[in-house]
């Protein structure tokens, strides 16, 4: 979710939008934490979002992530 919001801050949409999350979640493997999400997601938007901007949407997004994934069990 995370990376399908900064996509949409980077203007991308679609197939784009879609890639680019699936190269913020394989950015998360780099090392253990999230602060590798972090520091990529922060590179890609420069100014558009801080480090503490991303956290906080992080937060946020996960407990969308949560709350959807309880809809489905």
């Amino acid at each position: 979710l995370l990376g399908l919001w900064a996509a949409e801050l980077l203007g991308k949409t679609g197939e784009d939008a879609n890639a680019y999350a699936v190269e913020v979640v394989k950015s998360d493997f780099e090392e253990a934490g999230h602060e590798d999400v972090v520091r990529k997601v922060a590179n890609d938007l420069g100014d558009l979002a801080d480090a503490d901007t991303i956290r906080r949407k992080m937060d946020e997004l996960l407990k969308v992530a949560k709350d959807q994934v309880m809809k489905e069990v």
